[in-house]
């Protein structure tokens, strides 16, 4: 291993970093890609930042670092700041979101813009270079010198060591992608929250057709004649002799001109073609996030694929065709006896025995835990549908909590609204869907919680489209491993990494659901993750001091009374 300079912006590992430094800096130097399972608090935007720069900057190379959400750019902008000599950044948004011109930026409808003078559009390049800026700063910036943000940012990264963007930037299909293939500098990748990737990927190269009754286009008669033969999967030769039966050209003389025949060819076998008649939809959606993540790969010069739900990792290496990747699972820096986690085997959320009443059992159990622990409680139940039956019974019933429930009609601000009330003088008791915002999207008030419930295992209605995907992800990381379950146990370890991100956290994990105790569930979940034995109410009550005075009976109908104070 060469000389290299230490960009580490901390005088010393601390507990846990210093396994996934040494493999991440190993990687790095040796072109290698690792796969990480490493908890929150573990510090992987540190590690991965300074094993990524170190390579690239001893080599002329360029270091990219991804990230699903906006806000997490910030973590790594302070980072950088903290990092030892200046280390050339930029902070990359899409052009929407840095254009102040509005949503639809002037350029994208073929108009001058009066930003894009060329000559101050380099000046800002230069400055955006000379410190690092969060993207909000590099915009305000920009404006105060009169040139386009977005064209100066996109600028500067020719010229930087560290290019921070979203996801799509490079997995996309995107026009303006930052490329892999530069003869001239090596990349170095990062990627952080990965577990988003697949779907990311897969949603990028997707696209539905939904029909016009009233258009006149003349492709519209084969579409409507591929609907007519109900809801099933469409063979993808079906277009070409559909065409030939309505007297239409080839779909290779349609390619340019229309875009969901080019989708249709270009995507070939990686796609699975539905039609939905009751929609008036065909959707195409492409199933093999593996060859764009090799593609993309093959012309790095080091990766690094993080999250705190990867656990076992070698199920995303392998769904990714990350063949010969350095995959590991990293243990919670955090002290075990902060964190009491326990499964509730006597309720569920099975879809077949969803009914009113196993649903009302689930919501009293819900109501029932929560009431002794003092704080605030989020519950993430498996759907919107779910939360509001849930919602309708324990809003019935007395308990002290707040209730609050989150709603898909929510904006940013009213989420960012419900999360400031988690805040104030009175505990809440929220209820959420546990693939809504709150799981990920949302930023939470350090150490709010002090408990996370999750209801069922989240599995994934199914579907032609998911029975598909399924099929063929299950022949790449063979049948030793439930794609299905290590999915939604994906979704659980992110709800329950919202109780405890800092040293001083401490919070319970309710897993309400008999499947938790399965033998395939268990060998996916983290080795640090270990559920206590007994009766969970006395659990709880140990963990949190003493019990709630106030106790509870349950009435036939499942009314609750106070029978003692």
């Amino acid at each position: 291993m060469n000389a290299r300079s230490d960009l580490f912006p901390f005088p010393s590992a601390r507990k846990g970093q210093v396994d996934l430094l040494r493999d991440a800096r190993e990687c790095a130097w040796d072109g290698e890609v690792l796969v990480a399972h490493a908890p929150t608090g573990l510090g992987k935007t540190a590690v991965a930042l300074t094993a990524s720069l170190e390579a690239a900057m001893s080599d002329g190379g360029r270091s990219v670092f991804l990230t699903s959400r906006q806000s997490q750019h910030r973590a790594v902008i302070e980072t950088v700041r903290m990092m030892p000599g200046r280390i050339e950044t930029v902070d990359l948004l899409s052009r929407e979101s840095m254009c102040p011109l509005g949503p639809r930026p002037p350029c994208l409808e073929g108009k001058r813009c009066h930003l894009q003078a060329g000559g101050r559009i380099t000046q800002c390049a230069r400055e955006i270079l000379s410190v690092p800026m969060h993207a909000q700063e590099l915009v305000a910036m920009c404006l105060r010198r009169g040139a386009c943000p977005y064209l100066s940012a996109r600028t500067a990264a020719s010229g930087a060591a560290l290019v921070v963007c979203d996801l799509s930037r490079v997995f996309g299909d995107l026009p303006d992608v930052i490329r892999f293939q530069s003869p001239s500098r090596r990349q170095h990748l990062v990627v952080d929250e990965a577990h988003n990737l697949p779907a990311r990927i897969m949603d990028s190269f997707s696209r539905d057709l939904v029909l016009d009754p009233g258009s006149d286009d003349p492709l519209n008669t084969v579409w409507s004649d591929m609907l007519s033969r109900g809801h099933r999967i469409v063979p993808p030769g079906e277009l070409r002799s559909l065409l030939d039966r309505h007297g239409l050209p080839e779909p290779e003389e349609l390619m340019d001109t229309d875009a969901m025949v080019g989708n249709w060819m270009r995507l070939g076998d990686a796609a699975v073609r539905v039609a939905y008649p009751d929609e008036r939809r065909l959707s195409l959606r492409f199933l093999e996030p593996d060859l764009v993540a090799r593609s993309v790969v093959q012309g790095c010069a080091g990766a690094v694929f993080m999250s705190g739900t990867l656990h076992p990792p070698e199920v995303f290496a392998a769904r990714m065709g990350l063949t010969g990747a350095v995959c590991r699972s990293y243990a919670s820096p955090f002290d075990p006896g902060r964190r009491l986690a326990l499964v509730v085997p006597d309720v569920g959320t099975r879809f077949r025995d969803r009914c009113r009443q196993t649903t009302m059992e689930m919501a009293l159990r819900i109501g029932e835990l929560a009431d002794p622990v003092p704080g605030n409680v989020m519950v993430f139940l498996p759907s919107y549908a779910y939360m509001r039956a849930v919602h309708r019974v324990l809003r019935k019933t007395g308990h002290r909590k707040m209730l609050m429930a989150e709603d898909p009609a929510m904006g940013k601000s009213d989420r960012d609204g419900l999360a400031g009330l988690l805040e104030g003088d009175r505990d809440m008791l929220v209820l959420c869907n546990i693939r809504g915002s709150f799981s990920e999207g949302v930023d939470l008030p350090a150490g709010c919680l002090s408990a996370v419930m999750v209801a069922g295992l989240p599995l994934t209605p199914p579907g032609m489209e998911r029975r598909e995907m399924l099929e063929r992800a299950t022949r790449r990381i063979g049948d030793g491993y439930d794609l299905d379950t290590y999915e939604a146990l994906s979704r659980v370890l992110q709800a329950c990494g919202r109780a405890i991100r800092r040293e001083e956290d401490r919070a319970a994990i309710v897993l309400l659901d008999p499947r938790y105790l399965e033998r395939k569930v268990l060998r996916m979940l983290p080795p640090d993750l270990r559920f206590a034995e007994g009766d969970p109410l006395d659990l709880l009550n140990g963990f949190f001091g003493d019990p709630s005075e106030t106790l509870w009976e349950l009435q036939q109908d499942g009314e609750r009374i106070i029978t003692g104070h």
